[in-house]
């Protein structure tokens, strides 16, 4: 982020008041290999929150949970393409270290023995790290990530890494390294990007846990569509150390689940200051399962004015107004609000910024092999960045940084403001020009999107409801989704595959 925007945004951060969080809830244990509600076994789908409770009072091995993922991979990915990369052997002995660990007494934490999978754009020791490109084919960092370390670090258990369109560019395209991440709710529908394959995988039971990258909406665009849980938390909050970058001002890594409450567990582990990214905000990280239990009675909600819906799909609209009704019943005020004026060319603001980053960060791979890439689109779109000229992107971030003071003061009467996740389901065409994505990547506030319906035309695709909050503030936003999930039962749904 340029000094420019970087200093009005930490600013505005600085001048929003955060609500207090209660004390910590603790989850009820359930019976090994079950779900609430379910009399069959079911590993593959445990939550997060369920998962780490069997593993801690080891009624469950994080051997037989890893082995119970992998041999899920061995039957569905072929169909679902979820993953670039499965790293089985070593899941497998990071699971044995684990149970041991564990038997000894040196519990790590609620992540200790937990399968997750990371976005094949997260360096990983060892272990190739491709961005579904074949200019990276061949590459093999040699250090993880700093979410990678983190997770680790936690006792989780890498089962992989997960499919993307090339270099994170687009929602979908053939052409890179590696076919494209199916939905599997209808295998026919695009599951979304870039983070696509690790929301298929947490879709189809392939993974407990995975992390995501968020440039232009990312994160949320695969979550609506495949019916998972996925953040974008705010600029600085999770270290971008080790990220194939897109822009470096825009990129975010967030986490990616299938429940609120394990999106807050895998934010707790994953976030913090990092002395090795410089835009790492050397803020306290709170506990965020502490809001889970908050509620939202006297929440201040917004949302946009009617006009702002122009060309949404009908089934879109249809359980966004349900989820308000649902916000209402619990107590919470929800309000119209104006967006800045600047709201309306934020898209070209955000769009002219990330493809000029991006060019210098693909000047050596242009320079040297430029013959390589997949998709003639993305080739093309990091070249048309080159031709950004310093007065257009300097401009840009000018404006940039009006709309995030701007949208600092009008969030600056809300502690949450709701909007659909993505202006139709997946696969359906949508020439909306809406600002309610790429917005929160350009002003870098915090921003979740959790299933809020399905649609009945077509049928049975997953619809997402998106909430964000002021700058930092993602506890808000956790006490806001919690509230919603557990009124609904959208989340318990799994597709047929």
């Amino acid at each position: 982020m340029n000094d420019l925007t970087r200093r009005d945004f930490l600013a505005a951060a600085a001048a929003l008041p955060l609500a207090q969080a209660p004390p910590t809830a603790r989850p009820e244990p359930v019976k090994a290999g079950s779900r609430p509600g379910s009399a069959a076994p079911d590993l593959p789908y445990l939550s997060l929150t369920e998962a780490s409770a069997l593993i801690k009072t080891r009624r469950l091995s994080p051997v037989e949970l890893t082995q119970a993922i992998l041999d899920r991979v061995d039957r569905l990915d072929a169909r679902v393409g979820a993953f670039i990369t499965v790293t089985r052997d070593a899941a497998l002995h990071a699971a044995r270290e684990a149970e041991q660990d564990i038997a000894r007494g040196k519990y790590r934490g609620p992540l200790h023995g937990i399968p997750f999978g990371v976005k094949d754009t997260h360096y990983t020791k060892g272990v190739r790290t491709t961005a579904n490109t074949p200019v990276l084919l061949d590459f093999v960092p040699d250090f993880d990530a700093t979410v990678v370390a983190r997770l680790k670090g936690a006792g989780g258990v890498l089962v992989g890494k997960t499919k993307l369109p090339e270099f994170s560019f687009g929602s979908a395209g053939e052409g890179g390294a590696f076919p494209d991440a199916k939905n599997p709710w209808n295998l026919a529908r695009t599951p979304g990007g870039s983070s696509s394959g690790s929301a298929a995988a947490l879709a189809a039971g392939l993974l407990t846990v995975a992390t995501g990258g968020d440039t232009s909406g990312s994160i949320r665009n695969p979550a609506t569509f495949c019916g998972v849980v996925g953040m974008k938390p705010t600029y600085g909050r999770v270290s971008r150390r080790g990220i194939i970058v897109i822009s470096w001002s825009l990129d975010h890594v967030g986490p990616m689940t299938r429940t609120v409450a394990d999106n807050a567990m895998l934010l707790n582990v994953i976030a913090g200051h990092d002395a090795a990214d410089d835009t790492s905000a050397p803020l306290p990280v709170p506990d965020y399962t502490r809001a889970l239990r908050r509620g939202v009675r006297g929440m201040r909600v917004g949302i946009p004015k009617p006009e702002q819906f122009d060309g949404y799909h009908a089934d879109v609209m249809r359980t966004f107004h349900d989820a308000l009704g649902v916000f209402r019943r619990l107590g919470a005020n929800v309000v119209e609000i104006d967006l800045p004026a600047t709201a309306d060319v934020v898209d070209d603001v955000q769009a002219i910024v990330r493809i000029a980053e991006a060019a210098s960060y693909h000047e050596p791979f242009l320079a040297t092999k430029a013959d390589r890439y997949g998709l003639t689109s993305v080739r093309r779109d990091v070249e048309a960045g080159s031709l950004v000229t310093a007065v257009q992107y300097l401009r840009a971030q000018r404006v940039r940084a009006k709309f995030t003071q701007e949208l600092s003061e009008s969030f600056g009467t809300l502690d949450v403001f709701l909007t659909p996740g993505m202006p139709a389901p997946a696969g359906e065409r949508s020439d909306v020009k809406q600002p309610f994505r790429r917005m929160f990547n350009a002003c870098g506030f915090p921003a979740l999107v959790l299933p809020m319906g399905f649609s009945t035309s077509p049928a049975g695709l997953p619809l997402g409801l998106q909430i964000a909050a002021k700058p930092f503030d993602e506890e808000a936003i956790y006490a806001a989704a919690q509230a919603f999930e557990s009124a609904t039962e959208w989340h318990a749904r799994r597709p047929a595959i």
